[in-house]
């Protein structure tokens, strides 16, 4: 499971849904093209060549879902009885897109001040304390968003297979796609998946590195979820032979000393995951436990939505601040310099980990 030290890095990727758009990359990789400064947007470094043969522009091949997986997603949605599939899966994905981050203590305790400030200036000041508190929290549960952690029984794992499973397989196979066209040399042997879900960072994976990948650790805190991530696997039986070898699954993250990076995979995936962490502590934890356990690449994925965004420049920046490297790139120790940026949000992206961030 361990695997040889080297460079580390950190992706972060944005995924956009159908119709939003995406960040135009034309200075995407402005740090990484020779004579072109990052805040010189009007150097003509491209010539007479247009646009979409910018060097950070990477085309990605059409995508398929293997059939394997096709034909046993469809197979599970016929034989379950749920009544109005699509209703649900069309609800599941419009509550998944606009969904907010969950309110820190701090920020409640600074809202209901605020409110009481302000009703004590306009309301009667014979009102009593109790009336006092019962509107501060009326008012509070108007205008505070009510953040619940989603709990992924079997019926709502198959919505959000039918939800999900494209969109979660495209959105990784980005991510390794872009890590095989800049290092075709790159042949990992472990993979963690971090709220592994319908397991479709396996497959993905298996797609491109399948010949090198020998170990797939699925760790999901549902078991629904990890049942049928199984049943993909095995045909939709539960006895079936795994169409990928080597895939062990776990409700709980490996355990090893904070100070230890004995058990480290080649590649750590979080895709859609800290978007479901309760708050910023556990965020906080969950990260920097993820950056241990990677020795080459560590890719964030989340919705390309301002929580998500969020999400993904709160882990950067946690990164950046873990001084746990064998070595240090960077020229000044006082203050970390800006990161290249991705080719894909125009976000900053490397250091010696690589974090990919989509």
């Amino acid at each position: 499971m361990a695997t040889t030290s080297g460079p580390r890095y950190l992706w972060t990727l944005g995924r956009w849904r159908r119709g939003l758009g995406v960040a135009s990359p034309s200075r995407a990789l402005a740090a990484l093209v020779p004579g072109v400064s990052q805040v010189d947007n009007k150097s003509d470094f491209l010539g007479k060549r247009p646009h979409r043969r910018h060097p950070g522009i990477m085309q990605l091949p059409r995508l398929r879902l293997p059939q394997a997986l096709t034909d046993t997603a469809q197979l599970l949605l016929l034989k379950c009885s749920m009544p109005n599939v699509e209703k649900q899966v069309q609800a599941l994905t419009n509550y998944l897109w606009s969904r907010h981050l969950p309110i820190e203590p701090e920020e409640l305790q600074r809202r209901a001040v605020h409110l009481e400030k302000k009703f004590l200036e306009n309301t009667d000041l014979s009102q009593t304390e109790e009336k006092l508190r019962k509107a501060v929290l009326h008012a509070m549960r108007k205008t505070t968003y009510h953040w619940q952690e989603l709990s992924y029984n079997e019926g709502l794992s198959l919505v959000y297979m039918a939800a999900r499973l494209d969109g979660g397989f495209a959105a990784v196979s980005r991510a390794f796609h872009e890590i095989q066209t800049r290092i075709p040399e790159f042949q990992p042997q472990t993979l963690m998946d971090f709220g592994s879900g319908t397991g479709s960072v396996t497959w993905a994976a298996h797609s491109i590195w399948g010949q090198s990948l020998r170990e797939y650790m699925c760790v999901d805190s549902s078991p629904a979820m990890l049942d049928l991530a199984e049943k993909l696997l095995k045909g939709g039986s539960e006895s079936g032979e795994p169409y990928v070898p080597g895939v062990f699954f776990r409700q709980f993250l490996p355990v090893s000393p904070k100070a230890s990076s004995k058990v480290q995979f080649s590649v750590v995936v979080s895709a859609f995951s800290l978007s479901e962490l309760p708050s910023k502590a556990v965020r906080t934890e969950v990260v920097q436990t993820l950056w241990r356990k990677t020795s080459d690449f560590l890719i964030l994925v989340e919705n390309g939505t301002k929580a998500g965004h969020h999400l993904l420049m709160e882990a950067r920046d946690l990164v950046l601040k873990v001084k746990v490297f064998p070595f240090s790139l960077l020229p000044c120790h006082c203050q970390p310099p800006p990161l290249p940026l991705s080719p894909i949000t125009g976000t900053p992206l490397k250091t010696e980990k690589t974090v990919i961030q989509w």
